[in-house]
């Protein structure tokens, strides 16, 4: 195995941020000056979490590719976490947009004939009859939760640990042997002990999904098909099948969040398995990038939910500005134009050889990493195999050339030096993860663009 040490990264690193910081001085002076009105200096604080010490400011955004105000230009494999999956400024999703907002309003509280086609087109992807839409997969998310408690007159809801479901107290919290705990930092929490709204298993542990939905106290079992929050964790030949099977044995509402694992298709990663969930939620790039998401329920809950009284004055689905029409005119120019067959085929071919030139340079490097992908999403990891469940991945303690990853805090540095040299020679990841997305407009010189800067870094890693 090539022997990375420590000394060698943060050697690296140092020279890294220097470079960063010389390169990019009116990011730097912006960040300082936005530090007087805003919390950390951002608008929102994951803008935060970039290597580097200051994020880059964006001066313009096209296609995958980003222009900073210090007139460097990127590879942009992040693709806002998603929610650019649609590509930056995509002229049909902007025309969509524009025009809506220019000629009809961008918010009426009334509705527009694109919503007729828009229902019709998520119907036939997901394969459930009714939906709404809202502003967020956290909105999504945290709707759907209400509706499945007061459907089911149950009160907990199921997760897996180390799953990420956007700002849903029920889901933020992980869970160590039989305990739960809220994540460090989590403001207010809605229970001191989230075990009072929450229960949670481990992804691909079936014994423990059955024991959990036996008790008939969950209303409603939230999952990723694919985990994604710590890494692409796949689920296990049969695993979602069963969850299906048992979820539905128990009276317990299925709830399948494809905000991220859409990168596997345009159907998301359930819609060629042909599994249907009882409630679907998906954000970010449903309208590419312009504020929005989708619920869907089954017949059964939509049918409930109709006959509720007064369910559209107090039941809370989003706020004002959800359903507005300039959100339904960007998810239609983006499910008509964009998330399509074949961009879908293309943008996954790519994202194979991004995959197998990875795979060759950690065979090459004969390093203790692995490589996965979903569709056309991509990431490698410091561990030698992908784990199973996210218990696995948070506190594995896989060895790393004699350096325990979590104890010594090889990880840390070695992710933030991937993320600056990439970024230093034109390539930008998505923060924390080494996940990249290929992008519609993205080409096999930009494949290979990046998979050309990992060997530069790993020949001098390893030198």
């Amino acid at each position: 195995m090539s022997r990375i040490t420590l000394e060698r990264v943060n050697e690296l690193l140092k020279r890294e941020e220097e470079r960063y910081h010389e390169e990019h001085p009116r990011s730097k002076a912006l960040f300082k000056e936005a530090q007087k009105n805003f919390v950390a200096g951002v608008p929102m604080s994951w803008m935060r979490i970039w290597a580097g010490g200051f994020p880059i400011f964006v001066e313009k955004a096209e296609g995958v590719y980003i222009t900073d105000v210090d007139g460097h230009r990127y590879l942009d494999l992040c693709l806002g976490d998603t929610g650019g999956l649609c590509g930056h400024a995509n002229p049909a999703i902007v025309s969509a947009i524009h025009k809506q907002m220019q000629t009809r309003g961008t918010t009426t509280l009334l509705p527009t004939e694109d919503i007729l086609w828009v229902g019709r087109e998520l119907e036939r992807r997901f394969k459930l009859p009714y939906w709404q839409i809202v502003m967020s997969a956290s909105d999504a998310n945290r709707f759907a939760l209400k509706a499945a408690r007061e459907y089911t007159g149950r009160r907990l809801t199921l997760a897996m640990n180390a799953t990420y479901h956007g700002s849903v107290d029920e889901t933020l919290c992980f869970q160590i042997g039989d305990t739960l705990i809220n994540y460090p930092g989590m403001m207010g929490p809605l229970f001191e002990d989230p075990s009072v709204i929450t229960r949670m298993i481990e992804f691909n542990d079936l014994e423990a999904l059955e024991k959990a939905l036996a008790t008939r106290e969950i209303a409603c079992l939230i999952t990723e098909p694919v985990m994604t929050n710590v890494g692409i964790i796949l689920p296990e030949p049969g695993y979602l099948e069963a969850m299906r099977e048992l979820t539905r044995k128990y009276g317990t509402c299925l709830l399948i969040d494809e905000t991220h694992s859409m990168c596997a298709g345009p159907r998301g990663f359930c819609g060629d398995m042909d599994l249907v969930p009882d409630i679907f939620v998906a954000g970010k790039f449903i309208a590419g990038g312009y504020p929005g998401a989708i619920l869907g329920f089954n017949e059964e809950m939509a049918s409930w939910l109709a006959q509720r009284v007064p369910w559209h004055t107090f039941f809370g689905f989003g706020g004002t500005l959800s359903g507005n029409a300039a959100a339904v005119a960007g998810m239609r120019a983006a499910l008509e134009h964009v998330l399509t067959e074949e961009n879908f085929a293309r943008m996954s071919s790519l994202a194979a050889e991004m995959e197998a030139g990875i795979a060759r340079l950690i065979e090459k490097y004969n390093l203790d990493w692995y490589v996965t992908r979903i569709g056309c999403r991509v990431e490698f990891r410091f561990s030698p195999k992908p784990p199973r469940s996210g218990g696995e991945a948070l506190f594995s303690d896989a060895p790393y050339n004699e350096v325990d990853i979590i104890s010594e805090g090889l990880t840390g540095p070695l992710e933030a030096l991937v993320h600056l040299y990439c970024a230093n020679r034109g390539v930008l990841l998505t923060p924390i993860h080494e996940m990249a997305l290929v992008g519609p407009t993205a080409t096999a010189d930009d494949v290979q663009l990046y998979v050309s800067i990992l060997e530069e870094m790993l020949q001098e890693l390893t030198a």
